[in-house]
């Protein structure tokens, strides 16, 4: 008996000997987890919301809360690969705040990925953690925001969060603004949003590189991209609930641009997985805006194709995406964000144009939301040339406050007040450039043809509206009514703690020489032709229907625009009804640099 025990003693021990070395065998050290988008310590608004989080990881994995009554993880698992953690944290009814701590376990890595979500006390809008960062915020809106009348009397929140670029002190105090009415303005889902906005980094990622000629010390940084400017949703006649996400533009020599991929590629599949409703906002992100060194896996919408791997690299984002001299005379110049960052990129693709000596030029602004306000001068001026010395760019104006005090406001501005307009001017820049002599740019045109959709906006429409400004100068527009924003912004660039803050609130209208501001409507087209033809035909494609329309009308030629001729065209597609969420990080909207920060 005793025998018998000593036996099955033993063998017990080689049980557990044996499955605490198998363990070790198959545990590997790490989490398993790359290109997380949350950060060590989330936070909640006290109201309740639902959180979303994306990450990469290398096994099956499972995820759960400590504080699953309030904080409940409502993705508790998912599989290898590209996945999606959601979060519905419920309103806080107490008068506490309050934490719970998530973590991610992938099978077979030894340490689970963890971080803390804080909500607010019920009674306060936040922690009040971004206290110093709201005290900044508040002091810049009260002085220079447009509508800074109705600003200084309500009540501020100080204690509010921020969570993101769209939910935090400065966005939640203005979307409760009745008079702002240019700067919040309804979007097609129904909703309002608002083209003023704060954007936060952590500190220390960029990697810079100094432009050449230009030197007004902004200096070009280096994105995680595969290269994709931005894309459109389609879908499926023939499948209801599948999706296709396509893109728009591609950087020239970026990771997608070298697999073949160009405007008009459409993706059907990601990392093996069709695109969906629950997933097409999560797989757009992937795509526009992937973590570092990520790894996706691509499938097109065209017979016979196979996967693609594509890696996001350190690239710059350089926004003059095309540029072609056609037939010896026409300059065409596809240019997606006015980033001053890229002048000398921009004063290339000029300085081309006026050495073949072009008569005529095609401006492709379908994609541009905006930019810098010097940027959209400097391309203005180039194109007018001797037309436009000592004529105004744009007049300016600026708030009740800084109208009644011109010299403090030409002072904090540089720009002078104008007594017979009752504006602040800008003259176009012919002549110095911050170092570059425009004179030696100059393509001396009388008229302009310009490509534009309802993604046109700001910075964009200043070019069309101070051109026409000027006598003599005949501006052409074809595609789409523009988007309709008449106001930009002064910015205001900090640091606190680890984060870089970029302060961009509505502070000014723009009016071109003869007093004419853009309609907040838009700007009309003279020929209404969309670009969607079963496929977005790629820039150097002749049959692409706005270039073939401005081609025409400048040479006398037809060059037809064909239905379907791109090879990945499909007629079971169609546009989407669905909005994509703007995740770009190119300057966009009218930017103007306040003296001491930039400019």
């Amino acid at each position: 008996m005793m025998k018998n025990l000593r036996y099955t003693r033993f063998a017990v021990l080689l049980l557990l000997l044996a499955a605490g070395s198998c363990g070790k065998d198959k545990t590997t050290t790490g989490e398993g987890i790359t290109g997380a988008s949350w950060t060590a310590a989330e936070t909640a608004v006290a109201d309740g919301e639902q959180k979303t989080y994306h990450f990469m990881s290398a096994a099956n994995w499972t995820a759960q809360s400590d504080e699953p009554a309030w904080c409940e993880v409502t993705t508790p698992s998912g599989d290898k690969g590209q996945s999606t953690l959601k979060i519905t944290v419920d309103k806080n009814e107490t008068a506490s705040t309050r934490s719970a701590n998530i973590s991610i376990k992938i099978s077979g890595f030894g340490t689970a990925g963890e971080f803390t979500i804080t909500q607010a006390a019920s009674g306060s809008g936040g922690s009040g953690a971004d206290r110093e960062l709201n005290k900044r915020v508040d002091d810049f809106l009260a002085k220079y925001y447009l509508w800074n009348g109705e600003y200084s009397q309500m009540t501020r929140d100080l204690s509010l969060d921020y969570v993101s670029t769209n939910d935090n002190f400065m966005s939640r105090t203005l979307m409760s603004m009745t008079t702002n009415d240019l700067d919040k303005k309804k979007n097609s889902s129904g909703g309002y949003s608002l083209y003023s906005y704060l954007l936060r980094t952590p500190t220390g990622r960029s990697i810079a590189q100094t432009t050449r000629g230009v030197n007004h010390g902004l200096t070009k940084e280096k994105e995680n991209s595969l290269g994709i400017v931005n894309m459109f949703a389609v879908e499926f006649s023939n499948k209801p609930g599948y999706y296709g996400l396509g893109i728009l533009a591609v950087y020239p020599e970026s990771p997608v641009a070298k697999a073949g991929f160009m405007r008009g590629t459409i993706f059907v599949q990601v990392n093996g997985k069709d695109i969906t409703a629950a997933n097409l906002n999560s797989v757009y992100a992937q795509l526009v805006a992937p973590g570092g060194g990520q790894t996706l896996t691509v499938t097109e919408n065209a017979k016979g194709a196979e996967p693609v791997s594509l890696t996001a690299e350190e690239i710059y984002p350089n926004p003059v995406l095309y540029s072609e001299i056609i037939d010896g005379k026409i300059g065409y110049l596809v240019y997606s964000s006015f980033d001053a960052a890229y002048d000398d990129d921009l004063l290339g693709a000029i300085a081309k144009f006026k050495d073949a000596g072009i008569t005529d030029m095609i401006l492709d602004l379908r994609i541009n939301g905006g930019g810098h306000v010097i940027t959209a001068n400097m391309l203005s001026t180039c194109i007018a040339g001797s037309k436009c010395e000592n004529a105004v760019y744009q007049y300016y104006r600026y708030n009740d406050d800084r109208m009644k005090k011109p010299s403090q406001t030409t002072q904090e501005t540089g720009h002078p007040y104008d007594t017979q307009q009752k504006r602040f001017r800008e003259d176009f820049r012919y002549g110095n450039y911050y170092g570059v002599d425009l004179r030696n740019y100059a393509l001396n045109l009388g008229r302009l043809y310009v490509i534009v959709t309802k993604n046109t906006a700001s910075s964009s429409e200043a070019v069309i509206n101070s051109l026409r400004g000027l006598d003599g100068f005949t501006v052409t527009l074809v595609g789409e009514k523009t988007n309709g924003k008449n106001v930009g912004m002064e910015v205001s660039k900090f640091t606190l703690g680890s984060y870089q803050y970029e302060l961009t609130p509505i502070t000014f209208q723009g009016y071109n020489a003869k007093m004419v501001t853009v309609d907040p409507k838009g700007l009309s087209v003279d020929k209404q032709i969309s670009e969607w033809d079963y496929a977005f035909k790629d820039f150097s494609d002749r049959s692409e229907p706005l270039v073939a329309w401005a081609l025409s009308q400048i040479t006398g030629t037809s060059y037809a625009a064909y239905v379907g001729t791109n090879t990945r065209a499909a007629t079971n597609i169609r546009p989407a009804t669905v909005s994509l969420p703007d995740l770009s990080t190119r300057p966009k909207g009218m930017i103007a640099f306040l003296p001491e920060s930039g400019e």
